[in-house]
């Protein structure tokens, strides 16, 4: 395995990750979401697995 340093600035590394997450399927993109979500839930809030349901009700004033 050959070691490489590359220096860069944090507005280029975010256009390199840009561009890398633009050039992956919808599908990975998702999978790769789902595997952040679950990795920040047990490590940051300890929380279920899923995702929260939330229902705003508004109402309208009438005219």
């Amino acid at each position: 395995m050959e070691k490489i340093i590359q220096i860069t600035t944090h507005q280029k590394q975010a256009e390199d990750d840009k561009h890398f997450w633009q050039s992956q399927t919808p599908e990975y993109r998702l999978d790769a979401l789902e595997r952040l979500r679950l990795e920040a839930g047990n490590f940051l809030y300890e929380y279920p697995a899923r995702f929260q349901r939330v229902i705003s009700v508004t109402r309208r004033e009438s005219s």
